[in-house]
């Protein structure tokens, strides 16, 4: 049943991109990627709470694969979940656009700040309703968000077709859909928690979930509109393409370490921090206070890095707050030492790297490989650091991973090589020259394969084999490196092989960890 509920998702995620593609000609990426994104990410972290608390949970028969931590009713965190909060979301964004022709008409001003404020209103007059007719804790709790999403979508409910039509429709799909899945089985409630009233098989809160959801969606949405690209731009800033190259490290020395049951319900909240937070303020930082070079630099733009405008800023400047520094400060105070110091490392350290106002190791040559290594080092030792005792067999692994990326980050400085010495940013590529720092970058890589090459362990050793292939790689820049064709193609070539020999390197290492 799980696997069919994974390609039921995913084939409802290929469709809306269909529609949109084919009858939609108002909805952008630009628009529903960062809505979509934003939304999944806040309401995964409501799952969580639900999970720990045990609100609810889905049976291992409902699922394709379930995160090691699990809540009191005994159940992970079903991998399906971010695809369908996802998919949701992003039908709420479409329904808008083909109602509404991708405009947004209110019957007041929008803005963020006024946003949070209603937000508050909203969840605590909810939580007020919920506590006083009922009192059970997940009634409560989203009563809370149904009232959020209410009191921040009521100036488009008011005045917006597209947003009618989406909050009604949403909500008609919720009662459907909810109603199938709860009669199936892959959703269980136990009954304390929550009031006992069904809309069908569904229990209530399900559709005041939903309401909490598709308000806040439609909200975001109009805001994103209003803002003309900047939250696109945000987003670019995070590189989202290397979520996973931080959040499946972390995650993979988590379970090395042994520790993902005793997190428990509460697994996702660091997983989320380590895949997005994290590197929304690593890049973040790094785009802020790069705009100079990056204006010189054909290749930013795109997914490679944002073009940021002066008006970008301002959000900006919250959102590195807001996604990386206050996690990292509730992580220090709620995780125990060391393992809880991790993430504020992680931020002094990309601070390091790109402040101006610090050290900016970003402009030292050779620091700039080492700190930028750490960057990636730093995710799964700090999955390793739940373990009640360290292993001397960590160590070969972590030693060839800190080779590797501070070979990775010497690939990318060629190919920027250019754009540095335009504005006076001084990195490893520009003191040893292009050519140098290729040679540099391929025995660097060589040596990576090293520590893995002498483990007694087969699954270690076969684990050598994946530097080598970033070696060969990496190769023909050695004859091209002067040529800034050449220094793209080696680094679009790391691109595609980062994330498929990332995880089979972690994989492996697992397995040779057991």
């Amino acid at each position: 049943m799980g696997e069919a509920y994974l390609l039921a998702i995913v084939g409802s995620i290929a469709g809306i991109h269909g529609v949109a593609r084919r009858w939609s000609p108002w909805t952008k990426r630009t628009v529903v990627l960062p809505v979509a994104t934003a939304i999944s990410i806040a309401f995964l972290l409501v799952d969580t709470l639900g999970l720990a608390r045990g609100w609810f949970a889905t049976p291992a028969s409902g699922t394709t694969l379930a995160l090691p931590g699990a809540g009191p009713l005994g159940r992970g965190f079903p991998i399906e979940e971010p695809l369908l909060l996802f998919g949701i979301t992003s039908l709420a964004v479409l329904i808008a656009d083909l109602v509404g022709r991708g405009r947004v008409h209110t019957s007041s001003p929008l803005g963020l700040r006024d946003a949070v404020s209603v937000a508050m209103i909203g969840a605590l007059t909810g939580a007020t309703i919920g506590a006083l007719m009922i009192g059970a804790e997940y009634t409560v709790a989203s009563a809370a968000l149904a009232g959020s999403g209410v009191a921040l979508a009521w100036p488009l409910l008011v005045a917006d077709r597209g947003s009618q039509a989406s909050f009604t429709i949403f909500l008609i799909l919720t009662l459907i859909f909810d109603n199938l899945l709860c009669a199936s089985g892959l959703l269980t409630y136990p009954s304390g928690p929550r009031s006992g009233v069904l809309l069908g098989y569904m229990p209530l809160e399900d559709l005041l979930y939903a309401v909490g959801l598709v308000g806040a969606a439609l909200r975001l949405r109009a805001e994103v509109m209003r803002g003309q690209g900047s939250a696109w731009r945000i987003f670019l800033a995070s590189r989202p393409i290397s979520w996973i190259n931080t959040g499946l490290p972390f995650l993979a020395g988590l379970i090395a370490a042994g520790a993902g049951e005793r997190l428990g319900g509460w697994l996702l909240a660091p997983l989320l921090w380590w895949g997005a937070g994290y590197n929304l303020f690593l890049y973040g930082i790094n785009d802020l206070y790069d705009r100079a070079s990056d204006a010189k630099n054909p290749r930013k733009g795109g997914a490679e890095g944002a073009l940021l405008r002066v008006r970008d800023l301002p959000s900006l400047r919250v959102a590195l707050w807001i996604a990386g520094v206050l996690p990292a400060i509730v992580m220090w105070l709620t995780i125990p030492a060391p393992a809880g110091l991790a993430p504020l490392v992680a931020v002094g350290l990309a601070t390091l790297y790109s402040a101006p106002w610090f050290a900016r190791a970003r402009s030292i040559p050779i620091l700039d490989s080492v700190v930028s290594s750490a960057h990636f080092l730093l995710p799964p030792v700090a999955g390793l650091l739940f373990a009640s005792a360290l292993n001397d067999d960590w160590l070969a692994p972590l030693i060839a991973l800190a080779l590797w990326g501070g070979a990775s980050h010497a690939l990318g400085a060629v190919q920027d090589v250019d754009a540095d010495r335009r504005t006076g940013i001084r990195t490893i590529a520009t003191l040893f020259g292009p050519t140098r720092t290729a040679w540099i970058v391929v025995l660097t890589y060589v040596a990576a394969a090293l520590p893995l090459a002498v483990q007694m362990e087969p699954l270690a050793r076969l684990a050598a084999v994946i530097p080598l292939l970033s070696a060969v790689s990496a190769a023909p820049l050695v004859r091209g490196a002067s040529s800034y064709r050449s220094a793209r193609a080696a680094w679009r070539r790391f691109l595609w092989m980062n994330a498929p020999l990332g995880a089979a390197a972690s994989i492996i290492l697992l397995e040779s960890w057991r």
